[in-house]
């Protein structure tokens, strides 16, 4: 047993560089998302919405068939948005299967929730926030699991919109970089120790705050949230 690993790892500048920017694209990725997902999924659950099956035969279409990769390259580099965190956000804000969840949810609800909040003059935002996601917190915080493990994990956009700006590479993209570039061992001095060793400390740092959020999100799947929300 040895704390060299370890040690090389503390002491890689780079790596805590990459894993700042996992946790910046993570964070604000998630949080715009799931606002983005929640608002439209409140729109989409409604039957009198304005085009609302055209709307969900679309988002399928979309979740099924992807323009390919030279398409979105295309269209991220016509914003300016590559060799930026930007690039790793905004392309996968929308996750349709994600959306769906929602919507399911919220169809779910019991009327009388927003028919009362109407009643006593609620908007619709008021209606959203106010009403409808305290209840919803099970689901919203399923899904904000399922969007940060994937902006967490996600290294291909980086790969294809960064190019060589190393200073936004994330966590994953670093360790992916890393592993497959045999001459650099993180300037290590002892020639005892295989590379792999350093690569699976690494892996195991980046494993960690997604442990970490586990438990804070596993609390919101056991409480009856919905105990008491309609009273007759």
């Amino acid at each position: 047993f040895t704390w060299f690993n370890v040690k090389s790892v503390v002491a890689d500048y780079r790596f805590w560089r990459a894993m700042g920017v996992s946790f910046l694209v993570t964070i604000c990725g998630t949080v715009l998302s799931v606002l983005v997902m929640y608002s439209a999924a409140y729109a989409l659950s409604k039957a009198d919405f304005p085009f609302r099956k055209g709307l969900m035969v679309f988002f399928v279409i979309v979740m099924i068939f992807s323009g390919g990769m030279i398409p979105n390259y295309i269209v991220v580099n016509a914003l300016h948005l590559t060799r930026s965190p930007f690039a790793l956000i905004l392309p996968s804000v929308v996750q349709v299967y994600n959306l769906i969840l929602i919507k399911s949810y919220l169809e779910g609800l019991p009327p009388e929730l927003e028919e009362s909040a109407k009643i006593d003059g609620a908007s619709n935002l008021q209606i959203m926030f106010k009403i409808l996601l305290p209840v919803s917190l099970p689901c919203i915080a399923s899904v904000s699991l399922f969007t940060a493990v994937s902006f967490w994990n996600n290294y291909t956009s980086a790969l294809i919109y960064l190019g060589t700006a190393e200073e936004w590479y994330p966590l994953s993209l670093y360790i992916l970089n890393h592993i497959q570039d045999d001459a650099e061992v993180l300037n290590m001095t002892k020639a005892d120790i295989q590379k792999a060793n350093i690569e699976s400390a690494m892996i195991i740092f980046s494993i960690i705050p997604i442990l970490d959020v586990y438990p804070l999100v596993l609390k919101f799947f056991t409480k009856g949230v919905m105990v008491g929300s309609v009273k007759g």
